[in-house]
């Protein structure tokens, strides 16, 4: 790529990591310049973007530029605009961008207009000449601290009366979102803030209770440990298996699928009131965590994966205790060991909960623990016989991530209030939807998630060759040198470097965005289900859940 920036003072001292990316007609980059240098008369066409920014309550933010901007001081516009940096990622900039402008941390950034391009000219005659993808995000709170060399005021409004405004009044805001407002009007859903403004504050006192029976299960199980545990060996671990599960458990995780067996018991006409129906889906929920905490410390240690929300494995961190104690046979031999007996402590405890459910319920238990394991056996034979064809990439997501986050947590909620069989068919419906939305966001963060975030290293689905969407679409569409090193995944010639260069090769050949917008169809797809006869509250809860479980970051 070449660098067409000047040498020219203080302003390339200040431009060299402020660079823009420079691109021909057909969107290709063909170089580079400085930012404050590229704006002028005859700006040439280059990389940017726009962000909308949703707070708790769904209301849109719009800024008003300062009057000291060189290009349109004093109008309306959207949140943030900015220009990514070579080898930046769009999101990552737009996160940065939204810092430097506003003092605010933003969430989920996710595209609605890919493929957006203007071009404008401003009175003074310097000309924005941008293709410039639009995302939305969405902030939890925090104030907001503008940059008042960026920012003179702002406002949090309704999606609507944003709308209502620009037809209105078009000559007091930005041209590009004159244009981006008008192209977003009909697409509601995608500007749908993902957050739990909808969700009753009954959720949260389920959630609590699911921790207190989780807490008091781990307590059980540490009474009825230590009469039996003799004290041979404990000198090598600080803590004994009931206490190492409790400090991987409690506190720690989304608790995705305890909040599906809320929704799902709600849907199915539970009601907190009815004490033992709502212990049922309190306990069902516990037990889901406790299983998904066995599925994740037997997968670390299948895909000798390092760290696990944001601490070491549970595998790696009994081997450095091993080696820190100095003692007989293989360190990482040791760690494995333990993490098995870890993980499966954690499953015999999901068991031990779900064996007092009604028997409809411990049918569809047991189901899940068979997908779950079917599941797990077709990703590893994938990945060594290096399958990349998408029915099998499907197969694996469904079993191993759309069944058991999404589908049979719903449907234990349900069960557990004893919902009828119209009911159990519309959940069963947006599952399959939402379940496979889950399960493509596992694989887009399994290569470009961002460490910091998600708790494990990034590009480690490729290191390892798992089976993933994003391996078959990368079939599809590498060529030589690129489709060499795809070919290479999962073999001994490919390691966190190889995966690096892969990752960047997928993007620039568009897999990420393909990727997005398989997510945004299935986000749809599943939405679309919900209705009568669910009441609006259950619908609302589920349209948020669908929007959290689609645009995640971790």
């Amino acid at each position: 790529m070449i660098n067409l920036s000047t040498n020219s003072g203080s302003m390339v001292d200040e431009a060299v990591d402020d660079l823009v990316i420079l691109l021909d007609d057909q969107g290709t980059p063909v170089g580079t310049s400085a930012r404050l240098a590229v704006h002028t008369s005859t700006t040439p066409l280059h990389r940017a973007f726009s962000c909308y920014l949703f707070d708790h309550r769904g209301r849109v933010l719009i800024t008003r530029r300062a009057l000291t901007k060189v290009t349109w001081p004093g109008v309306w516009t959207n949140a943030c605009c900015g220009h990514p940096r070579p080898e930046e990622d769009d999101r990552d900039a737009i996160r940065r961008r939204a810092f430097e402008e506003l003092g605010i941390e933003i969430q989920d950034p996710r595209p609605v207009l890919p493929d957006f391009r203007y071009r404008a000219v401003d009175a003074g005659g310097i000309v924005e000449n941008e293709i410039c993808p639009v995302y939305v995000a969405r902030t939890d709170g925090g104030e907001l601290n503008p940059d008042p060399d960026e920012v003179m005021d702002w406002a949090w409004v309704e999606w609507e009366a944003l709308g209502a405004a620009v037809t209105a009044t078009p000559q007091v805001f930005s041209p590009w979102s004159v244009l981006q407002v008008e192209q977003l009007a009909d697409r509601p859903r995608g500007l749908t803030p993902t957050s739990a403004q909808c969700c009753p504050v009954d959720l949260t006192g389920f959630l609590a209770a699911v921790e207190d029976e989780l807490v008091e299960q781990l307590g059980g199980l540490d009474a009825r440990w230590h009469p039996d545990a003799q004290p041979v060996g404990l000198d090598v671990l600080p803590d004994d298996l009931p206490a190492m599960l409790s400090a991987h458990l409690i506190g720690k995780g989304k608790r995705f699928r305890a909040t599906m067996v809320w929704w799902g018991f709600l849907a199915g006409g539970g009601s907190a009131a009815n004490g033992q129906q709502m212990a049922q889906a309190v306990r069902a929920a516990a037990a889901l965590e406790l299983l998904h905490l066995f599925g994740l410390i037997h997968d670390d240690v299948m895909d000798e994966s390092q760290i696990r929300r944001g601490l070491p494995a549970a595998h790696i961190a009994a081997s450095r205790h091993h080696e820190d104690a100095g003692v007989l046979g293989s360190s990482s031999v040791f760690g494995n060991n333990i993490a098995i007996l870890l993980g499966d402590l954690a499953h015999m405890l999901a068991d031990q909960i779900m064996a007092e459910a009604p028997r409809p319920m411990r049918d569809v238990w047991y189901q899940l623990c068979t997908e779950l394991m079917v599941g797990q056996r077709a990703d590893l034979t994938g990945a060594a016989a290096g399958r990349r064809d998408r029915d099998h990439a499907t197969h694996v997501a469904r079993l191993k991530s759309g069944r058991y986050t999404i589908d049979r947590p719903l449907q234990l909620g349900a069960m557990a209030a004893d919902a009828n069989d119209t009911v159990l068919d519309l959940l069963a419906r947006y599952a399959d939807h939402a379940g496979a939305a889950f399960a493509l966001r596992d694989d887009l963060l399994g290569v470009w998630g961002d460490p910091k975030v998600t708790g494990k290293p990034a590009s480690d689905d490729l290191v390892e060759g798992k089976a993933t969407m994003v391996l078959s679409l990368a079939s599809d569409v590498l060529e030589g040198s690129e489709a060499d090193l795809l070919g290479r995944v999962g073999s001994e010639r490919f390691g966190q470097r190889e995966a690096s260069h892969l990752a960047k090769a997928l993007e620039r050949a568009g897999v990420r965005n393909r990727m997005e917008e398989l997510i945004s169809a299935e986000h749809d797809r599943a939405v679309a289900f919900l209705g009568p006869p669910l009441e609006e509250t259950c619908i609302a809860g589920l349209t948020v859940a669908a929007g959290q479980i689609a645009w995640r970051n971790r």
